[in-house]
């Protein structure tokens, strides 16, 4: 159980009347970013593949206008990307997992829309400020400038020869140590996020991706 208190000086307030949670026992509880932004609304996350009904992975190599999934930001948002998960289900080749973003549009064709939701039920009425997509069938229109690739993982034994334990998931999370930081998003145009998931055979490869954000306005981050 917590209560919320008012932090005061030896004063009196300070100059800033800021609340903190505090327990029973008197400590101040103190989160991490990641928490905090959950607990405002900030999060959101896109999935491909729904329970036992996996996506498609129609690509056979890494091209950069065929993102598996896409978070495409508009001008006056930013996002930071929190973690990507994907689980291969059917590989007959060399797993390829790379996230990056890039600084202009990208494009959406050859994509299909996904709806974020908010990991925070409190907020589940509210909207994302960005769009998501995924599905990829060929090129989404425009070459990705401005690009920094932030993880990049390989396999070159078939996922689905590994014996004696579940096939193993490829994971970006930066707050783990598991590739960079980064912020995307400007107060002129449209960036994105962009995931990559290939295993080498063109149609006989599927899985499951979740893509996990916080967003934030221009002014809120940069302020």
């Amino acid at each position: 159980m917590t209560t919320e208190q008012l932090l005061r000086t030896g004063s009196g307030l300070s100059t800033v009347n800021a609340r903190a949670a505090v327990n029973y026992q008197r400590s101040v509880i103190v989160s991490d970013e990641e928490r905090q932004w959950i607990k405002e609304g900030r999060v959101f996350h896109g999935f491909e593949g729904v329970l036992t009904t996996p996506g498609t992975i129609a690509a056979t190599d890494l091209v950069r206008q065929q993102p598996q999934l896409m978070i495409r930001v508009p001008a006056t948002v930013v996002i930071v990307p929190l973690s990507v998960i994907w689980v291969p289900e059917a590989t007959t080749a060399i797993s390829q997992m790379l996230v990056s973003c890039c600084n202009n549009d990208p494009g959406v064709a050859n994509m299909t829309a996904v709806t974020p939701v908010n990991v925070n039920t409190r907020f589940a009425a509210n909207s994302s400020a960005v769009t998501c997509y995924g599905t990829s069938a060929g090129n989404t229109g425009t070459a990705p400038a401005g690009v920094a690739d932030l993880y990049r993982e390989y396999h070159q034994a078939d996922r689905d020869a590994i014996t004696g334990s579940p096939t193993p998931s490829l994971i970006y999370n930066p707050s783990a140590g598991k590739g960079q930081e980064c912020a995307i998003g400007n107060d002129v145009g449209v960036n994105a996020l962009l995931i990559y998931g290939v295993s080498g055979t063109t149609g006989t490869n599927t899985g499951f991706f979740i893509a996990t954000w916080a967003e934030f306005t221009f002014d809120e981050w940069y302020s």
